[in-house]
C-alpha cells in the first residue's frame, strides 16, 4: 500500500505529531509516531528522520536503547575496539540498521546526551574500574555523527537540578575533558551550528567554553541563562569563566542574536566582547542583569541593524551609560522594551525609559506596548469624547438658544443692538 500524500505533506503531519523544540511531548505522541513507521515503507522513511532529529530531547524520558542503536551503527572492528578501550559490553541489536540514524540529528541537547550514555555506561560496564569510559563513549558518538555529515543546528547545555539526580552525574562530568570537542574527527559536526543555549552547568565542564569558541564559530543565536537555585548550586562564576565566554561571543563571525539572562558578575566583558559583532546583530536582550562595572553602552550605538533591544528587571544602568543611545540613529529600531518589576527591582533609569519611549513611538502604533495605566487614560479620553459629541447633538437646540440669547445681552451691553436691528 502507497500513500496518496507528498513526503513533504507527511512530514509535516509527523512534525506536529512529534512536536517541535521546547514543547512536552508525553509517551501518547512518541507511541502515535511510532505506529506510524508500520504503516508502509513510505510512512517509514518520512518518520525515522523527525524521530532521530532531536532524539536526546530535555523534556522526556531518558531512553539508553538510543546509544545501543547508534552503536549498531559502528562496524565490527571499531566496536570491538570501543568495547576493549571502555571496558564497556555492547549488545548487538542490529547487524546491519535498516537506516542511517546517525544522520538524521539536527539538535544537541547535551545534558541529555551526557546523562544518557552515563546510564547506559553504567548498565553495560565491565567490572574492572575504567576512569575514562565515559569520555571514550562520548568521543565514539561524536565522530560517528560526524563521519556521517549529521547536520546538527542547534546545541543546548541546559541545567540538570542535583534534586532531580540520585546518581553521580556531576562526578562523572569532571572526569571529562571537553576539548575532545576540537578533535579533527569530531569538530566538524558541531561547526555548523546556528543556535547556542548556554545553562549554569557549562561552567563546571573543564574546557568546554574554549573548546565551542574554537568549534562554533558560526552561530546566529547566542542564549545564555545563569539561573539557578543558589542551594544547589555547584559553583559560583569567576572571572575566567565570564572571559571564557567572552571570547566565545567575540569568536563569531555573524552573531545576530544575543540574549543574557539572571547574570551579576563582569558584565562588562561581554560588552566588550560585542564590539566584534556590531555589523550583524539585530536582537538583544538582557533580562535580570546586573551592570555593575560596565562603563557605556557605546557598543550598541555602533550597531546599526539593530532591530530589538530589551532590558528588563536590570540593575545598576546610570544616566552615563545611557548617554551613547540619546542620540544614537538606529534606522532599523523597531521597538525597545525598559521595565522592572517594582516588587523586586529598583526603577528602570529614568533617561533609558524616556529613550525607550521616543523610539517606539517613532514605530508604527501598533507595534507600541501600552502598560495598564496608558490603556486606562485612552480609554477614558475615548469615552469622554464619544460623550461630548453625543451631548452636543442631543443639545444642540438648547446650546444654540443660550447663545444666541447670550449674544443679544452682549450686544445690548455694548451698545450694538440697534446696529444689529438695521441690519449692519
Amino acid at each position: 500500500m502507497t500513500s496518496r500524500l507528498p513526503p513533504e505533506i507527511l512530514k509535516n503531519i509527523f512534525q506536529i505529531i512529534y512536536g517541535h523544540k521546547g514543547c512536552y511531548r508525553s509517551d501518547e505522541h512518541l507511541n502515535n509516531l511510532f505506529s506510524c513507521l508500520l504503516v508502509n515503507k513510505e510512512w517509514c522513511e518520512s518518520a525515522i528522520p523527525i524521530l532521530w532529529s532531536e532524539v536526546f530531547y530535555p523534556i522526556q524520558t531518558i531512553r539508553i536503547g538510543t546509544i545501543t542503536t547508534y552503536l549498531s551503527c559502528l562496524n565490527l572492528e571499531k566496536r570491538k575496539t570501543l568495547q576493549n578501550q571502555a571496558g564497556v559490553n555492547i549488545p548487538i541489536q542490529y547487524d546491519r540498521p535498516t537506516f542511517n540514524y546517525a544522520s538524521q540529528l539536527t539538535e544537541l541537547n547535551f545534558d541529555k546526551f551526557l546523562k544518557t550514555i552515563f546510564s547506559w555506561c553504567k548498565k553495560y560496564r565491565k567490572p574492572y574500574r575504567n576512569t575514562k569510559r565515559n569520555e571514550f563513549m562520548i568521543r565514539s558518538l561524536l565522530e560517528l555523527f560526524s563521519s556521517n555529515c549529521a547536520n546538527i543546528k542547534y546545541f543546548a547545555m541546559n541545567n540538570v537540578p542535583n534534586y532531580r539526580l540520585y546518581d553521580d552525574y556531576y562526578d562523572n562530568l569532571v572526569t571529562i575533558d571537553f576539548k575532545l570537542l576540537t578533535e579533527p574527527n569530531i569538530r566538524d559536526c558541531l561547526s555548523g551550528v546556528k543556535e547556542l543555549r548556554l545553562e549554569w552547568d557549562t561552567l563546571v565542564l573543564n574546557g568546554f567554553l574554549t573548546a565551542l569558541s574554537h568549534t562554533c564559530r558560526s552561530l546566529e543565536t547566542l542564549d545564555t541563562n545563569f539561573a539557578h537555585d543558589p542551594e544547589f548550586a555547584n559553583l559560583f562564576i569567576s572571572k575566567e569563566q565570564a572571559e571564557d565566554l567572552a571570547i566565545l561571543i567575540s569568536a563569531q563571525s555573524n552573531l545576530q542574536k544575543f540574549i543574557l539572562q539572571d547574570y551579576q558578575n563582569y558584565t562588562h566583558y561581554f560588552l566588550n566582547s560585542l564590539n566584534t559583532q556590531t555589523l550583524s546583530l539585530k536582537v538583544i536582550e538582557f533580562y535580570s542583569v546586573d551592570f555593575l562595572g560596565c562603563i557605556s553602552f557605546e557598543v550598541f550605538k555602533n550597531c546599526h541593524l539593530l532591530t530589538h533591544i530589551t532590558f528588563e528587571d536590570c540593575s545598576n544602568i546610570t544616566v552615563d551609560m545611557v548617554k551613547p543611545l540619546l542620540n544614537a540613529s538606529f534606522p532599523n529600531l523597531k521597538y525597545v522594551h525598559v521595565y522592572n518589576n517594582p516588587d523586586y527591582y529598583d526603577p528602570p533609569c529614568e533617561d533609558l525609559v524616556k529613550w525607550a519611549d521616543k523610539k517606539n513611538f517613532k514605530g508604527k502604533w501598533w507595534q507600541i506596548k501600552l502598560n495598564d495605566l496608558d490603556l486606562l487614560r485612552i480609554i477614558k479620553y475615548f469615552i469622554y469624547f464619544i460623550f461630548s459629541v453625543f451631548s452636543y447633538w442631543l443639545f444642540k437646540p438648547f446650546i444654540m438658544g443660550l447663545a444666541n440669547i447670550l449674544l443679544k445681552y452682549l450686544s445690548w451691553k455694548l451698545g450694538l443692538h440697534e446696529t444689529m436691528n438695521r441690519g449692519y
